[in-house]
């Protein structure tokens, strides 16, 4: 570890799964191995214009956001974060996420969900606040970045106490697969988001996405991309929820 180094807690399908497949070959990379995947061929989208529109979400593979990435405080150490990560995961039940498909969120595409009793915002809002004791505080050149999106008021306190401002209340679930795209055509932008709503529309006919597990990636110096460096099952699986599910996609 360095102190360059930055970690994410993140959602990341398991890499047998074909949630894991679809969001690395939209993206073009996997974020398992770090290595590249052919992108789907779009009509009226060049493939030069795909690798545009999706290269920051490549750079973070194929995720949703729980804990915004950080660097650990100055004694803290990787082991300690591994230990804290198996000790959260041991007291986590897995969550079928509803009704996954195809958004805008804010300026870019997402996968989305319908988070029915917002137990994905209770599990973000844990991740939080219970991993928040190994995060250095932002430098003044990270918050100034944040505040680039123009944040609200409430937006600027969970940037201060959190380091994020997309916690607590502002939490939406969301599966990165666009950067912003307010420099393209409406048109284009409608072909896009249809190819992703067909893109993903195969394993959401055929499997579950569900969280059953944390994954800790790791950007090893500025601007490199992000890796799974650790991916925590959760201990307390719930047999009924998941079979329930599996039998829902037969």
């Amino acid at each position: 570890m360095t102190h360059m180094s930055r970690y994410a807690l993140y959602f990341t399908p398991s890499p047998t799964t074909s949630w894991h497949a679809a969001g690395s070959h939209w993206l073009g990379r996997d974020a398992f191995s770090d290595r590249s995947c052919a992108q789907p061929a779009i009509p009226g989208i060049s493939s030069e214009l795909l690798q545009r529109l999706t290269a920051d979400a490549r750079r973070y593979g194929f995720h949703a956001t729980l804990k915004a990435p950080f660097r650990l405080i100055e004694d803290a150490s990787e082991q300690q974060l591994l230990e804290q990560l198996a000790a959260f995961c041991a007291s986590q039940r897995p969550i079928v996420l509803h009704t996954p498909h195809v958004a805008q969120h804010r300026d870019f595409l997402a996968l989305q969900i319908d988070d029915k009793g917002g137990e994905v915002s209770a599990l973000a809002a844990q991740c939080v606040s219970q991993f928040d004791c190994l995060r250095a505080p932002l430098s003044e050149r990270e918050l100034a970045r944040r505040r680039r999106d123009a944040l609200t008021p409430r937006q600027e306190v969970l940037l201060q106490r959190w380091g994020y401002p997309y916690t607590e209340e502002q939490f939406r679930f969301h599966m990165t697969l666009s950067g912003a795209l307010h420099d393209i055509d409406p048109e284009t932008g409608v072909r896009l988001q249809r190819a992703a709503a067909d893109h993903f529309a195969l394993p959401a006919a055929h499997e579950p996405l569900v969280i059953d597990a944390l994954s800790i990636l790791r950007e090893a110096a500025p601007g490199a991309p992000f890796v799974v460096w650790q991916r925590c099952g959760f201990m307390q699986t719930d047999a009924d929820l998941l079979s329930n599910s599996q039998r829902h996609y037969a």
